[in-house]
């Protein structure tokens, strides 16, 4: 046995163990590209890591969306104390800022649009329009009596069954007025001017005078006739009957109708001014509602924001689709940044590997200088 020999095999085995192991590292991202030799790929070309990319890519977006950035994941991370305060404090930040700034609902729409404001105004008026033309053609071709409620047509029945005593007694009291008394003795002597000479001669025999007073209380006398009475009544109710069977469309043409429509559109319109409350600042639409949202109502405002999207969570996840992103992402990253940046985490521990294979090949080979010389 020769020390030389042992010395010599020991210093060879380092140098197969470490450089084998370097060239095994290196192998892992070189080279970037196939190799060719007489049109055939050489094997192991490109290294395994370009070789291998976009399986591991592929693999490595499952791996992360189903066991490591899944919904319940997302949805612990926003239920968090540390979740909870950034809230809190987004929503501190966006009502200092609203109130300090008096912001208005146009300002928050011009933000996400220019046009959005002018956009929603259109949506807005043509909905009222749109409405107040729709419930118009429907109220139109109601029946009157479907338009009235029951207390009011029970109250308008009512006053209806009474309104031939009311008119008795208006039209009694006008014909015993003097005024009444007037138009009667009028009618009388144009009655009598005005026919033939027989007519004309009647009043040599009973004074005009005579003829309107007889005239008046004879009218009078059947005004307060029972019998009369109820022909006025029925005649009253037939006509009441009638009226409320009709439908509006009846007495209202389509050309007024739709100055109508038009001119309700208008002043619900104005009524609502919808420019005014998009313009107006959000603090002063309703002042105390603007303080309880200060107060309590933020808290609210959070657990809402936490319920809602721990409730669509697995769906924005879902939609997201976070596999073919982090696929796409890892197989648009630059090979030479790659291994740039796995070096730099992994260099001690690289090192070690390929000082390792210097070790292990100097033992082997320490080992073979002892025992070769006995075998041989």
């Amino acid at each position: 046995m020769s020390v030389t020999t042992i010395i010599v095999t020991t210093v060879v085995g380092a140098l197969i163990g470490g450089i084998t192991n370097t060239i095994a590292i290196k192998m892992l991202f070189h080279p970037y590209e196939a190799k060719y030799l007489f049109g055939k790929r050489i094997p192991l070309t490109p290294g395994v890591v370009p070789m291998r990319r976009k399986e591991a890519s592929k693999k490595l977006g499952n791996i992360i969306t189903e066991y490591l950035l899944t919904p319940d994941v997302f949805v612990e991370k926003l239920k968090s104390k540390e979740s909870e305060k950034f809230i809190d404090l987004f929503i501190d930040k966006q009502i200092e800022t609203i109130e300090k700034e008096n912001i208005s609902i146009s300002d928050l729409l011009n933000k996400v649009s220019p046009n959005l404001r002018h956009k929603i105004l259109e949506f807005l008026y043509y909905e009222i329009d749109t409405k107040v033309k729709n419930s118009s053609d429907e109220l139109m071709f109601r029946t009157i009596e479907s338009l009235l409620s029951e207390d009011a047509k029970e109250k308008l029945d009512n006053e209806v069954s009474t309104l031939h005593l009311t008119l008795n007694e208006r039209i009694i009291s006008y014909l015993t007025s003097d005024k009444g008394y007037n138009d009667i003795y009028t009618m009388i002597d144009d009655f009598i001017e005005n026919r033939g000479k027989l007519e004309r001669a009647i009043k040599y025999v009973v004074p005009k005078d005579t003829l309107a007073t007889r005239v008046q209380g004879e009218l009078v006398q059947l005004l307060g006739n029972e019998d009369m009475k109820n022909i006025e009544r029925d005649f009253i109710l037939r006509e009441y009957e009638s009226l409320i069977k009709q439908t509006p469309s009846s007495y209202i043409s389509s050309i007024d109708q739709e100055k109508i429509t038009s001119r309700a559109s208008s002043i619900f319109k104005q009524k609502i001014n919808v420019e005014e409350l998009l313009d107006r600042p959000i603090h002063l639409l309703n002042k105390n509602l603007f303080d309880s949202l200060k107060s309590s109502g933020k808290i609210r405002l959070r657990e809402n924001i936490i319920h809602y999207l721990g409730k669509h969570i697995p769906d924005i996840v879902q939609n997201l689709h976070l596999a073919e992103v982090i696929t796409r992402q890892i197989d648009s990253f630059d090979i030479e940044k790659l291994e740039f940046l796995v070096f730099e985490v992994a260099r001690n521990e690289l090192k070690m590997i390929m000082l390792l294979g210097y070790v292990l090949g100097g033992i082997v080979g320490f080992i073979q200088g002892i025992v070769v010389p006995y075998i041989v």
